[in-house]
């Protein structure tokens, strides 16, 4: 469809451009990323300064603080998998009990409530069981508790490990500036600023030990009354042993 002509609000006409009554597109101009990279060279120069000026003494606590750190991100994700694996083993041993059908699931269970079942394969019962049974949940809460002192310990220190290096870095910042014949408010921020980042340092590796630290206490005590419910449910078993559980005692395949 051919365009057309209008005037203007002046009452002066204007030409489309010849081509097809187009306007002319903008031309596109090229991203300049140069800027990027100087404000990433700006940025590292102002954050990581603080170690190639600081002495040995903070920077021995940036590399206890950064082992801290991976200390307790590996113990985060090493509990909560165990826990994790170790509720869906013995949530389907419960429903395995609960349904009258444990004999396979007994000889195949391998969860922390396999020591009961040898208790019960040995022909416990009564109140020597439930000594027993009682036994056996105080050391596998123990056992599952393994990992919680490097959390508790990690949350506990980290923070004054970072002031410890704070008060060295200002220390040592404030040594250097009392040999300066003129001081200047950036020849003290900046420094101040530097040994400042050893506390974030230290909080960054506390707060999440601290977090993973009553996430993985909760599962534990689900986990635990989980267990504490399979071992109610063994010992309500009957009198006459399952033949999984002769089995399991012998070490026979049934």
């Amino acid at each position: 469809m051919a365009a057309r002509w209008r005037p203007s609000a002046d009452g002066a006409s204007f030409r489309p451009p010849a081509a097809a009554g187009r306007w002319p597109r903008p031309s596109r101009s090229r991203f300049d990323s140069s800027w990027v990279s100087e404000e990433a060279r700006r940025v590292s120069s102002v954050w990581f300064s603080w170690w190639t000026d600081a002495d040995w003494v903070v920077r021995g606590v940036f590399v206890l603080l950064l082992a801290m750190s991976v200390a307790s991100w590996a113990t985060i994700l090493h509990k909560a998998f165990q826990l994790g694996r170790y509720r869906e083993v013995e949530s389907r041993l419960a429903k395995a009990l609960d349904d009258g059908q444990a004999d396979g699931r007994l000889k195949t269970h391998t969860g922390p409530s396999r020591d009961a079942i040898g208790l019960l394969a040995q022909g416990l019962r009564g109140e020597v069981l439930d000594s027993r049974l009682a036994h056996h949940l105080r050391e596998q809460r123990v056992n599952l508790e393994s990992g919680f002192v490097v959390l508790a310990s990690i949350a506990n220190t980290a923070p004054f490990v970072g002031l410890l290096g704070t008060v060295w870095g200002i220390m040592h910042a404030l040594q250097g500036l009392g040999e300066s014949s003129s001081l200047t408010l950036a020849m003290v921020g900046g420094p101040v600023a530097e040994a400042l980042v050893a506390t974030a340092a230290g909080l960054f590796a506390a707060i999440p030990a601290v977090i993973g630290y009553n996430l993985l206490l909760r599962r534990l005590a689900r986990l635990m009354v989980m267990l504490e419910g399979n071992a109610q449910r063994l010992a309500a078993l009957p009198t006459a042993s399952p033949a999984a559980l002769v089995a399991l005692h012998s070490g026979e395949a049934a």
